[in-house]
C-alpha cells in the first residue's frame, strides 16, 4: 500500500470519526436544551405563575369576605360574589399547580396541605356567615372570621405555604437550566468537534488539490458547508438557552409585581378586619393578647396600594413569549442528524475515487 493511500485512508477515518463526534455532541446538546425549553414553557413557568395567581386570589377572597361582613352586606348576600369568584379562581390555580408541579414529591405534599387548609378556611367563612345572620351570634361570627383569616395568615398558614411552594417551583427552574450544560463559557467546548472537523476538511481539500491537481472536491466542499451549518445550529441552541435565562428573570419580575399588589390588598383587608374585631372587643379588657397585637400590627401597616396589573400581565406575556421562542427548534431536530449524516456520506464520496486510484498500486 502506497504512502498516499495510507494517508488518504487515515484522513477518511479521522473525518468520519469527527463527523460521528459532531453528530453525538450536537444532537445531545440540542435535545437537552430543547427538552428543557419545552418543559419550562409547558410546565415550570406555568407552575410559578399559577402559585402567584393562587396567592393573589386567596388574599382578594379574604379581603372581599371581610368587607362584606364589615359592611353588613353579609346578612343579605353572605361573604359576597367577589369572595366566591376569587375562591374559585384560587382553586383553579391550585389545580393547575398540581398539574404543572415541578417540585417533585415535596411540592405534591405541600399542595395537599394547602388544599386542606383552603377547605378549612372556606368552612370557617361559612360558619361566620351563619353566625352573622343570627342577631345574637354576631360575636361568634367575628370569632369564625378571625379564625378563617388566621388559617391564611398564621405561621405555617396557606399564604406562607404558597410562598414556600413558589420558591420550590422557582428552584426547579434553576435546576432545569443548570442541567442543560449549555452556556456562553461552554460554547467553545461544544463547538470543538465542529471546528476540528472543519479544519480537517479544509486541510484534506488542500492536500487533494496539491496531490491530485484538482481545483476543488465538490463533495468535500458540500460537507464543509453542512458542518458549518451544524455549528450555526449549535450557536442557535445557545441562544435558546439564553432565552431560558430571561424566562427566569421575567418570572421574578412578575412575582415581584404581584407580591406588591398582594401585600397592599392584604394589608387593607387586615386593617378592615382589625376594625371589625374592635367593635366586638371589651373596651376595658380588649380582645385578648393575640387579637390586640394583631390589631396594632394591622393598623401600623403602611404598604401603599399600587396597581401593577399591567406590569404583571405584560410580564406574564413576556414569559410566555420567551419560553415559546426558546422552545422553537427552527427545524434543527432534522438539520443536525440529517446534515451530519449527509456530510459523512459526502466525505466517503469525496475520498472514494482518490483512494480507489491507489488500490492496485505497489
Amino acid at each position: 500500500m502506497t504512502a498516499t493511500r495510507v494517508r488518504l485512508v487515515r484522513l477518511r477515518t479521522a473525518l468520519l470519526a469527527l463527523t460521528l463526534a459532531v453528530l453525538v455532541v450536537s444532537l445531545w446538546a440540542f435535545q437537552n436544551v430543547q427538552n428543557t425549553a419545552e418543559t419550562v414553557r409547558d410546565r415550570t413557568a406555568q407552575a410559578v405563575l399559577e402559585v402567584t395567581a393562587a396567592r393573589a386570589a386567596l388574599v382578594a377572597a379574604d379581603a372581599a369576605a371581610i368587607a362584606s361582613f364589615a359592611s353588613g352586606e353579609a346578612k343579605l348576600a353572605g361573604p359576597g360574589q367577589e369572595y366566591a369568584n376569587q375562591l374559585a379562581l384560587a382553586s383553579q390555580s391550585l389545580a393547575r399547580v398540581a398539574e404543572f408541579n415541578q417540585a417533585g414529591e415535596a411540592g405534591g405534599n405541600a399542595l395537599q396541605v394547602i388544599e386542606s387548609q383552603v377547605a378549612a378556611y372556606s368552612g370557617s367563612i361559612g360558619q361566620a356567615d351563619v353566625h352573622f345572620r343570627q342577631p345574637d351570634a354576631a360575636v361568634l361570627g367575628a370569632v369564625d372570621l378571625w379564625h378563617a383569616s388566621r388559617l391564611l395568615h398564621a405561621s405555617g398558614g396557606v399564604l406562607e405555604e404558597l410562598e414556600v411552594l413558589q420558591g420550590r417551583q422557582r428552584e426547579a427552574l434553576d435546576r432545569q437550566l443548570s442541567d442543560t450544560g449549555m452556556s456562553l463559557a461552554m460554547l467553545p467546548l461544544w463547538l470543538l468537534p465542529v471546528l476540528a472537523l472543519l479544519v480537517l476538511l479544509v486541510f484534506t481539500q488542500l492536500y487533494l488539490r496539491k496531490r491530485f491537481r484538482r481545483v476543488a472536491n465538490l463533495p468535500l466542499l458540500a460537507a464543509t458547508v453542512l458542518i458549518a451549518a451544524i455549528g450555526v445550529a449549535l450557536v442557535l441552541t445557545l441562544i435558546s438557552r439564553d432565552r431560558l435565562d430571561s424566562v427566569g428573570e421575567r418570572l421574578d419580575g412578575v412575582a415581584a409585581a404581584r407580591s406588591q399588589q398582594i401585600q397592599a390588598a392584604d394589608d387593607a383587608g387586615q386593617r378592615e378586619l382589625a376594625d371589625l374585631l374592635t367593635g366586638y372587643c371589651d373596651e376595658g379588657q380588649g380582645c385578648g393578647v393575640t387579637v390586640d397585637e394583631f390589631r396594632v400590627r394591622a393598623r401600623q401597616s403602611t404598604t401603599v396600594a399600587t396597581d401593577n396589573t399591567r406590569v404583571a400581565t405584560a410580564g406574564a406575556k413576556a414569559v410566555a413569549a420567551d419560553a415559546s421562542a426558546a422552545a422553537e427548534s427552527g427545524g434543527r431536530e432534522f438539520l443536525i442528524p440529517a446534515g451530519t449524516l449527509l456530510a459523512g456520506g459526502l466525505v466517503l464520496l469525496g475520498l472514494h475515487a482518490r483512494i480507489d486510484e491507489y488500490r492496485y498500486r505497489p
